[in-house]
């Protein structure tokens, strides 16, 4: 409901109330109504003023400071009201959750926009290098590695691909923002919402799947690709502990800052580390390449095979590069945090560019150095030694870094559906149910880990499954229903239907694929 649209109601059901009640004193004489000065412009924009809660009302009832209308159907600031305070009744419970998403201004490039704040929202204090840190710190962790394997899967044409996805990892980051504030003065907070926004309620059902299954299974793999490279790095000095050992290791490493962090605010620090460590890797493994390909490490060998286009690996090679560049699920919670909302689409855009030229490096001089023989992920393919040993410390380092960042995101939408804040619970209380269900989760997806530590294929199969879906599929599916058709002209239409093309096929063929390799694996690992 709009808010002066309630207003209206709450005010007329006021003046009802006074006209009806009668005190001791006898009858309630009516309230003057104080002179507008808004005009329809400002009841356009939805300018509303905070509910401002006092206990001084002759019933002891709960009140709170409203705008009023005049005789022109304007409503005042009560801030405006010179001397008079108008004080009305506590509303209903669903017209206090209305009211409690206070329409707040906010300046953006010298424009004054409503925005609509809702309570337990972390404040917009983000500037454009956290909000981009906080995104590649998502988007280049892991997948970076394995862009080597995909062109070895595509040939060549996969320089093609990993253009081609940064263009459209742009583009839905903009309408997946777009689809928050489709309706005007109020903004959605995350995925299922938007996808209930959509499609009701069997919309929110089947994006809070993709977008769960995104976010945990993607925790998964850096459990499993963390355990694997500290068993590779301490085995050579004498540690002798498993690889399942020291994933539940990792595990309770990231169980710390889960257990710590509340908001995605709190985690800039660790995503600009994350950033760091990223680029040390992608620097270390092209170097590596260039300098010891596969022909020098290996000179009596017959060198390695290269191809221009390898149609047959291409879907499966390109869920695996989507989801290298896939994020969605934290694009909500960035651009919540932003101080400048506006800055968004020169965010994404800014962060889709970084990753693929640091892709086209990595993927280029792996597929170069080490052909169809390069493997997933690329530092096991670089000679063994001190720049192998500091990337793999680096990148286990970033994967344990970004985990609750990833993570983070799922408990901050779980939090908000269960209203899991102090509010209701009070602080200790609180503390103590996010402590412990977040305690829980983060054992599963250690199980899990646990149950499946094939990365490449379990890697593919996630990225085709959830990864391709969040990334190409529902931001313009969802765009479409909110917006309608006839909002995007006819060459946008075109380039949407490419998207959903390429989406759909990688993920039903990727899908198969990664099944099909899930399988062989575990039998051979049972043999």
């Amino acid at each position: 409901m709009p808010v002066p649209t309630l207003i209206r109601r709450v005010l007329n059901r006021s003046n009802t109330l006074a006209d009806s009640s009668d005190t001791p004193n006898g009858p309630v004489s009516p309230m003057p109504m104080p002179s507008a000065t808004f005009n329809a412009a400002d009841q356009d924009a939805g300018i509303a003023t905070t509910a401002q809660f006092t206990s001084n009302f002759p019933d002891s009832s709960p009140i709170y400071e409203a705008p009023t209308t005049n005789a022109d159907g304007d409503f005042t600031d009560s801030s405006s009201i010179d001397g008079s305070d108008i004080k009305m009744p506590m509303v209903e419970d669903g017209e206090k959750d209305v009211i409690e998403d206070i329409t707040r201004l906010e300046s953006q490039g010298g424009e004054q926009e409503p925005v609509v704040v809702r309570q337990g929202q972390p404040a917009r204090n983000a500037g454009f290098l956290r909000s981009f840190s906080n995104v590649v710190c998502i988007i280049i962790g892991t997948g970076c590695l394995q862009i080597p394997y995909a062109f070895a899967k595509t040939g060549w044409i996969g320089v093609i691909i990993v253009v081609l996805s940064a263009f459209i990892g742009g583009y839905t980051g903009v309408l997946t923002i777009k689809c928050l504030y489709y309706q005007q003065g109020h903004r959605l907070h995350s995925f299922p919402q938007i996808g209930r926004a959509a499609f009701g309620r069997w919309g929110q059902y089947a994006t809070q799947f993709f977008n769960y299954l995104y976010s945990l299974g993607t925790t998964c793999l850096y459990i499993i690709l963390s355990g694997q490279f500290i068993y590779q790095l301490l085995s050579t000095v004498g540690v002798d502990l498993s690889k399942k050992v020291w994933m539940i290791i990792v595990a309770l490493i990231i169980w710390i800052p889960v257990a710590i962090l509340k908001q995605m605010s709190e985690a800039a620090v660790m995503a600009i580390f994350g950033l760091l460590a990223s680029v040390v890797v992608i620097v270390v493994a092209t170097v590596m390449s260039i300098a010891q390909p596969y022909t020098k490490m290996y000179p009596n060998e017959p060198p390695p095979g290269e191809d221009v286009a390898i149609a047959i690996g291409i879907p499966v090679a390109l869920s695996s590069i989507v989801f290298s560049y896939s994020g969605s699920v934290v694009y909500p919670h960035v651009e919540a945090s932003m101080r400048k909302p506006k800055q968004w689409p020169n965010v994404v855009y800014t962060a889709m560019t970084f990753c693929m030229v640091c892709y086209l490096l990595i993927g280029v001089s792996g597929y170069w150095a080490y052909g169809d023989l390069v493997v997933s992920p690329v530092l096991d393919s670089i000679p063994t030694g001190a720049p192998a040993t500091i990337a793999k410390v680096m990148i286990t380092l970033h994967v344990i870094i970004a985990a609750p960042i990833m993570l983070l995101t799922f408990f901050l939408e779980v939090e908000e559906g269960w209203q899991i804040n102090a509010e209701r619970l009070g602080k200790k209380r609180e503390f103590i149910v996010r402590l412990v269900y977040r305690s829980v989760v983060v054992a599963l997806v250690c199980a899990v880990s646990l149950a499946i530590p094939y990365f490449a294929d379990f890697l593919s199969l996630i990225s085709s499954i959830a990864c391709v879906t969040m990334f190409a599929i529902l931001p313009i599916v969802c765009y479409l229903k909110l917006y309608g058709h006839k909002i995007a002209p006819w060459y946008e239409k075109i380039w949407m239907a490419i998207v959903l093309v390429i989406g759909i096929i990688a993920s039903i063929w990727g899908s198969v694929d990664a099944i099909k390799s899930l399988i062989r694996d575990v039998q051979e690992g049972g043999s």
